[in-house]
C-alpha cells in the first residue's frame, strides 16, 4: 500500500470523533460504479449497526495527510457450503482440508469474506485510491487473524456480468470456484477465492 494511508475501522473512528462526524463523512462517499457498494457505507444503519453488532468489521481508508476518505472494506468470518461436485479436484482437495463434508457430499468450511469493498469516487481523480490498495489493506487484515485463529480461505463475490471486476481480482490472486443466484434479485454472483 501506498505510504500516507491510515486505515480504522468505522466504531473506531466513531468513538473518537463522534457518531454526527462519522455519518457525515459516510454520507460523503460515492461509488457510482456500484450503487450497493456505496449504500451500504452511505446507508449509516447498514454499516453502523453491523459493526455494532459484531456481525462484520468495516475499515476506512484516510489520505494521512488531508484526512479525506478514500474508501472502505467490510470483512467477516462466514460459513461456506458447497456441493462436492461444484468443484474441481484441486478445489476439492484445497476446501477439504479446512471444511466437514456430510452425507449428502457438500462441503462446509469457515471462510473470511470481503463482503463490501469500494473507493470513493468524490475525490479528484489524481487522489483516487487503487482498487488493488484496498483489497490487499483487506487481505493484511485477514493475515493478522490468521496468525492468531487460523484460516485459509478468502472469498469474494462479483456480479458474473462484470467482466471487469473478474480480470481485476484474477490479476490480484482470486479465481472462481462456483456461482450462486441471489433468490431476491436473480443475480447469479461468481464466488472467488484466494488462499493467505
Amino acid at each position: 500500500m501506498r505510504s500516507g494511508v491510515s486505515i480504522v475501522t468505522l466504531q473506531e473512528y466513531e468513538e473518537v470523533m463522534g457518531a454526527q462526524k462519522l455519518y457525515d463523512l459516510l454520507r460523503s462517499f460515492s461509488c457510482p460504479l456500484n450503487r450497493e457498494v456505496e449504500l451500504y457505507l452511505k446507508d449509516t444503519s447498514r454499516a453502523v449497526q453491523s459493526s455494532r453488532m459484531s456481525s462484520s468489521v468495516t475499515y476506512l481508508a484516510f489520505d494521512s495527510k488531508t484526512n479525506d476518505l478514500l474508501g472502505y472494506f467490510t470483512v467477516m468470518m462466514k460459513a461456506y457450503s458447497v456441493k462436492s461436485d461444484a468443484l474441481n479436484s484441486a478445489n476439492k482437495r484445497l476446501i477439504s482440508r479446512f471444511s466437514e463434508i456430510d452425507s449428502s457430499g457438500n462441503f462446509t468450511a469457515s471462510v473470511y469474506l470481503i463482503a463490501q469493498i469500494g473507493k470513493n469516487f468524490a475525490l479528484p481523480k489524481d487522489y483516487q485510491i487503487e482498487g488493488s490498495e484496498l483489497l490487499w489493506a483487506a487481505m493484511d487484515v485477514f493475515r493478522a487473524t490468521k496468525s492468531a485463529i487460523g484460516g485459509k480461505l478468502v472469498m469474494i463475490e462479483r456480479e458474473a456480468e462484470e467482466p471487469k471486476l473478474l480480470e481485476f481480482y484474477k490479476a490480484n490472486g482470486f479465481k472462481s470456484w462456483t456461482t450462486r443466484r441471489n433468490a431476491k434479485d436473480g443475480v447469479v454472483y461468481d464466488q472467488m477465492f484466494a488462499s493467505l
